[in-house]
C-alpha cells in the first residue's frame, strides 16, 4: 500500500495514463487529497481530477454532437424530400390549372361558333378540347348535338361511343346512347301567329 503522497500520485497517474483505469485512478487521487491536503501532490491530483472530468464532459458533448449531426442529416433529408414533394405538387397543380384554363377557353370559343352557326369551326375546337381532357364529356356531347342537329345521327352516336370507350366506367352511369341521341333531331315547335 502507498504511504506517501508521491506514491499515491504515481499509482493514480499510472492507472490513469498507462492502464486507462480512470475510476481506480480517481480513487487514488481522492485518497491523496483527503489524506495529504497540504502536499504538493494534492494540487497535482486536483488538476488531474479536473482533467478527467473535463474529458468526460468533452466526450459527452462530442457524443451529443454526433447525435446532433445525425439528427441534422435526417432532418435535412426529410426537408429535401418534402420540398421535392411540394415542388412536384406545385408543378402538377400548375399543369392542371393550365389545362383547365385551356379547356374553358376552347369551350367558350366553341359555344360562340355554335351560336353563330359555324359548326365546322366549332367541331375543330371541340376536337382540340378532346385532346386536352379525354375524361370530360362536354366536347363529345356538344359535337354529338351539332351532328344530331345536322341529321347525322350515326356521327352523333359515334361521339358518345368514343367517349365511353375511353371512359368505360362512365357508361354504367349514363343513359344508353340511343336515348342520348334519338333517331330524329329535335324539331322546333312552330310558333303560332298571334293576331
Amino acid at each position: 500500500m502507498e504511504n506517501s503522497p508521491l506514491e499515491l500520485y504515481e499509482t493514480a497517474y499510472r492507472l490513469q495514463y498507462a492502464e486507462n483505469s480512470i475510476p481506480e485512478a480517481l480513487k487514488y487521487y481522492e485518497a491523496l487529497i483527503k489524506d495529504f491536503p497540504e502536499s504538493n501532490e494534492c494540487g497535482y491530483a486536483v488538476i488531474q481530477i479536473q482533467k478527467i472530468k473535463s474529458n468526460d464532459v468533452a466526450a459527452s458533448i462530442a457524443g451529443a454532437k454526433g447525435k446532433g449531426r445525425q439528427l441534422a442529416a435526417v432532418s435535412f433529408t426529410l426537408c429535401m424530400l418534402v420540398a421535392a414533394g411540394l415542388g412536384a405538387g406545385w408543378y402538377t397543380l400548375q399543369e392542371k390549372l393550365a389545362a383547365s384554363q385551356k379547356q374553358a377557353s376552347l369551350s367558350v370559343r366553341a359555344l360562340g361558333n355554335i351560336l353563330n352557326g359555324n359548326d365546322d369551326d366549332a367541331l375543330a375546337l371541340l376536337d382540340e378540347m378532346k385532346l386536352v381532357s379525354q375524361t370530360d364529356i362536354t366536347p363529345y356531347e356538344l359535337s354529338a348535338q351539332i351532328y344530331r342537329k345536322a341529321g347525322k345521327i350515326d356521327k352523333a352516336r359515334a361521339e358518345y361511343d368514343v367517349f365511353f370507350s375511353l371512359n368505360p366506367g362512365e357508361k354504367e352511369k349514363s343513359k344508353p346512347v340511343s336515348e342520348l341521341v334519338p333517331d330524329a333531331p329535335d324539331k322546333k315547335p312552330q310558333q303560332q301567329k298571334q293576331r
